[in-house]
């Protein structure tokens, strides 16, 4: 059995090493010239780097740390274009992890251990300077503590996927405008919807765009959090670099994806049993999956004809009103189950996590539902029946669990715009004989009008309606370099 001192019987696959943010000659000639390497974290205690203190010099370096917590740095090749010893990252890597193996390296060095997107920060505080990786690091033990575990999750998921490369590296001090600019960039080339693009140089559409936005600004109040921690612990002499924060602005798209009755029947008759009722739970009550995974006997009927819904994430409790049908269904999954138990359980019995996904789409593969539609689209369908059918979008934000209803004009305002029409259209109290009885001659005439203005699509329909409220103008001081990234005129 290998001691804790010695790394020989640790394995690394190095196959499955995180992307660089400047494995690219391109990203590599942006880097800023400084005298202390930018460094990638392949592994725990295992990193490759660029080294570049001037424009004469560009060379790969590796390191790793020790028994005794000091950093062993290797010089592997250079990385300056037109050098006889110069290489890609890919061949940079090849040295480096060489070295890692080689001996006496692996005798001297700390234990590897790959570090997951989910798992830890893909980064190694370092040296006398405090840089903005060390922030987040030291913000992300409090958010152990201080967070939920899925609000925890999700921050080292978004620091990792988003702030693991350069700009980890630079000192909190020196934060400005110009790395939000390189933040916004390389948000825009690493979302998931521009690298499917077969061309490389195709602006992404508008919904790529929004999109990109609202995870620039979920990176910021991720920064934000770790700037005012590192500010209230005296880490830095100003809170300059927590003023230039700003999140842009992002114009809520109307939602079109949500199913009508039929389609929501064909999707339940070709789920499983547990997933048609987990189905039938979100269609009946708008709640997100975790919500109704976390729902116990004693929350049904609890104080009010509906629902306690528990604090989930960042979203605090709240009771959820249920019709009679609703409350039928839950009371069925109830019997013959004690007041403690869980109502809603996989067909194998247990809690409900992750493993719902594969199973829903599959069964929406088979109704022939669009293949984008999701679980969450349940809640969709729930928000986009009520409005339709005329509830107001302050009880059908109360529902919901929103603060406002803001949220719910921006996504279902549309909706609301197609119940107002119809209810001018059939409750209108009667002005003119004359023009009454013209209207019943015209009848033929005014019902092809309708259809044609409506058309085939009626989800899309709605979306070409102004919304019934639109949102609130933002007031965010968006730095201009960020809003060039984005194509944003000021």
């Amino acid at each position: 059995m290998t001691t804790s001192r010695t790394c020989r019987s640790a394995y690394v696959d190095w196959s499955g090493a995180p992307s660089c943010a400047f494995e690219k000659a391109e990203r590599r000639r942006n880097l800023r010239h400084r005298k202390t390497p930018y460094w990638h974290c392949l592994a725990k205690c295992r990193h490759i780097g660029i080294y570049t203190p001037h424009a004469g010099v560009s060379t790969w370096v590796a390191r790793i740390l020790t028994l005794n917590g000091r950093y062993v740095q290797h010089r592997l090749a250079s990385a300056r274009d037109g050098e006889v010893d110069a290489v890609d990252y890919a061949a940079a890597l090849s040295l480096a992890i060489a070295w890692f193996e080689s001996e006496p390296i692996r005798s001297i060095a700390k234990s590897p251990k790959p570090i997951g997107k989910a798992e830890g920060l893909r980064y190694c505080p370092w040296g006398n300077v405090y840089t903005v990786g060390a922030a987040l690091s030291e913000y992300l033990e409090w958010s152990r503590i201080a967070r939920s575990p899925g609000s925890h999750y999700n921050n080292i998921v978004l620091i990792n996927f988003h702030l693991s490369g350069p700009v980890a590296f630079e000192a909190l001090e020196d934060f400005n405008a110009r790395h939000l600019r390189s933040i916004a960039q390389s948000i825009l080339t690493t979302h998931p919807d521009r690298a499917r693009a077969r061309t490389p140089n195709v602006d992404p559409s508008a919904d790529v765009i929004r999109r990109a936005k609202r995870v620039f600004n979920s990176v910021i109040t991720v920064l934000r959090m770790a700037f005012r921690h590192a500010w209230d612990s005296g880490r830095i002499s100003s809170d300059r670099p927590l003023r230039c924060l700003h999140r842009i602005a992002v114009q809520p798209a109307a939602r079109t994806l949500f199913l009508n009755r039929e389609e929501c029947r064909r999707l339940i008759e070709n789920c499983t049993p547990a997933l048609a009722r987990l189905v039938l739970a979100g269609l009946y009550s708008g709640c997100r999956v975790g919500e109704l995974a976390n729902l116990r006997v004693s929350d049904v009927g609890r104080e009010v004809y509906g629902l306690h819904v528990s604090t989930f994430k960042l979203a605090p409790a709240r009771f959820v009103f249920l019709p009679d049908e609703a409350m039928a269904f839950f009371l069925s999954c109830c019997e013959g189950r004690s007041s403690g138990e869980r109502i809603l359980l996989s067909d194998k019995g247990r809690v409900w996590k992750r493993q719902h996904a594969n199973l829903f789409r599959r069964a929406v593969k088979k109704s022939g539902l669009p293949s984008e539609f999701v679980f969450h689209g349940l809640r969709h369908t729930y928000a986009s029946d009520l409005v339709r059918n005329g509830v107001p979008l302050s009880l059908v934000a109360r529902q919901l669990g929103h603060a406002d209803t803001r949220s719910v004009a921006s996504t279902y305002g549309h909706l609301a715009e197609q119940f107002r029409e119809e209810q001018i259209r059939g409750r209108f109290s009667p002005l003119s004989e004359v023009y009454r009885g013209e209207a019943g001659r015209r009848a033929p005439q005014l019902e092809a009008l309708w259809a044609a203005v409506h058309g085939e699509d009626w989800r899309g329909y709605g979306s070409r309606l102004e919304p019934a409220m639109k949102p609130e103008r933002s007031s965010a001081r968006t730095p201009r370099d960020v809003l060039e990234a984005f194509g944003i005129p000021e």
